[in-house]
């Protein structure tokens, strides 16, 4: 007797994965990624968000800054004397690191508000006219760029006055403290006051020696218009029939006036004439 065997049937979803159909394709990241970058959003909002990010270090930058030259400025009091030349030394090197920080930052920041407006310009391009609001947006910008940099102008020549002015009087009380200790005698505290002197008045040479080159400058410019002058009477003396010209073609506009108002003056009085 023969046994019949049914064969075993595997379902066929068993071996085939299971497909979420809620999980994006690939292909669809890449077309909405061509899609932004063809019509430049992305580009233009991450132009946007670098240039307020690099707005806000400049800002925190320039308040640090200033703080430096406040800090500067009040260094020549006396508690702050004995800090010595190593902290000025070393607030001028934090100082000027800073200066370059933001100067390296307002380049930074003039390139990506370059990189806005070319971006607005392929705008203008594409669609014939930039939406007004990036306009608006990126004249703020510039406008903020150059506030910036009038301001770090501004307070950099400030720290730059007040260090000067600290190390001034650092070392006039350096002086003055040496000699008080006995560390420089009277002759060598003399000698410095007379080098000072002589710079001093080295410098007020100089001032005089400009002032005398420009004076004579000004009397070289004088004779220069003097033999102008001279020249020009010349002429008109070895040229005598030019002014009798002269005096003829006045003399005839005189009298061409004079015909033109009396003939004025008929034309007037015969028009009131027929009228009454």
């Amino acid at each position: 007797m023969l046994k019949t065997t049914t064969p075993s049937r595997t379902p066929i979803y068993s071996s085939a994965p299971l497909s979420n159909s809620h999980s994006p394709s690939p292909s669809l990241d890449n077309a909405s990624q061509a899609i932004a970058a063809a019509t430049g959003v992305a580009s233009w909002d991450t132009l946007r968000k670098e240039v307020r990010q690099i707005e806000t270090e400049i800002e925190s930058k320039l308040t640090t800054l200033s703080k430096l030259a406040v800090r500067s400025g009040s260094a020549s009091a006396p508690s702050q004397a004995a800090a010595g030349s190593l902290g000025a030394g070393a607030a001028a090197a934090n100082g000027e690191e800073l200066e370059a920080k933001i100067e390296e930052l307002l380049e930074k920041l003039s390139r990506t508000v370059d990189a806005m407006s070319g971006h607005l310009d392929n705008q203008a391009q594409t669609n014939g006219q930039a939406p007004l609001s990036m306009t608006h947006l990126l004249q703020k910008h510039r406008d903020i760029l150059h506030d910036y940099t009038k301001e770090y102008r501004k307070t950099r020549q400030n720290v730059r006055a007040a260090r000067d002015h600290a190390q001034l009087l650092t070392s006039v009380r350096d002086d003055i403290s040496s000699f008080k200790n006995g560390g420089m005698s009277a002759s060598d505290y003399l000698l410095n006051e007379r080098s000072r002197i002589d710079g001093s008045h080295n410098l007020a040479d100089s001032a005089l020696e400009q002032a005398y080159a420009t004076r004579d400058d000004l009397d070289r410019q004088r004779s220069t218009l003097l033999s102008v002058n001279q020249r020009i009477n010349n002429v008109a003396t070895q040229l005598p029939s030019v002014g009798q010209l002269i005096g003829k073609i006045q003399s005839r506009k005189n009298r061409d006036n004079v015909i033109l108002s009396c003939v004025i003056g008929s034309c007037v009085v015969g028009v009131l004439y027929f009228v009454m």
